[in-house]
């Protein structure tokens, strides 16, 4: 039986290339992001213009294309096992930042959204995490990142649902580790 095996952490914790790493030794696998067309072609227009704006609004486009992406990971399971680099527990932690009180619904009486059978947060010292994202350049969310409060912020949100993940410390890890040990840890 096909296994969601979600990748999550802060931008340069290495949830990509665990990704394409995982897809690389799992014949019939597919990798797919949380967010994924048509929504990535609009999602910086639609983050400068409202997140700080109304955040709610935000939110709901941010949950619309998990539920998209539910439904691209539903087909795609049919095949093998899927990678997802973020998904729900991403756009609740960072909406919860921003001040909602949003939860971790993966069914409601809206919605239905596919849940992982595995999660995994990769879990980055700064220093190097600052090397990663500034060696491949930063984009909009690496910026916000770089203030320490809201850095501080987002650990907090991921940590109040460490019940929802297992963690990893990617610190002094390859990738092909780090691979293993996700495969060791999800029975895969």
């Amino acid at each position: 039986m096909s296994k969601l095996i979600v990748l999550t952490g802060l931008d340069g914790s290495g949830t990509t290339s665990v990704a394409r790493k995982l897809s690389e030794a799992d014949t019939g696998s597919t990798i797919l992001s949380g967010i994924n067309e048509p929504y990535t072609s609009c999602r910086e227009a639609i983050d400068r213009a409202i997140r700080d704006k109304c955040p709610m609004a935000h939110y709901l486009f941010y949950l619309s294309a998990i539920i998209h992406a539910s439904s691209l990971a539903e087909e795609a399971l049919k095949s093998g096992n899927v990678y997802c680099v973020r998904y729900l527990i991403d756009t609740v932690v960072s909406h919860r930042v921003a001040g909602l009180d949003v939860r971790l619904e993966y069914e409601t009486g809206l919605y239905r959204i596919l849940k992982p059978d595995f999660t995994v947060f990769l879990h980055i010292e700064e220093g190097l995490r600052q090397e990663r994202i500034t060696g491949r350049g930063k984009g909009f969310l690496d910026k916000t990142l770089d203030n320490e409060s809201f850095r501080t912020k987002f650990l907090k949100e991921f940590e109040f649902l460490a019940g929802h993940f297992y963690r990893i410390d990617v610190d002094g890890k390859s990738v092909l580790e780090l691979t293993r040990e996700i495969r060791a840890l999800a029975s895969l």
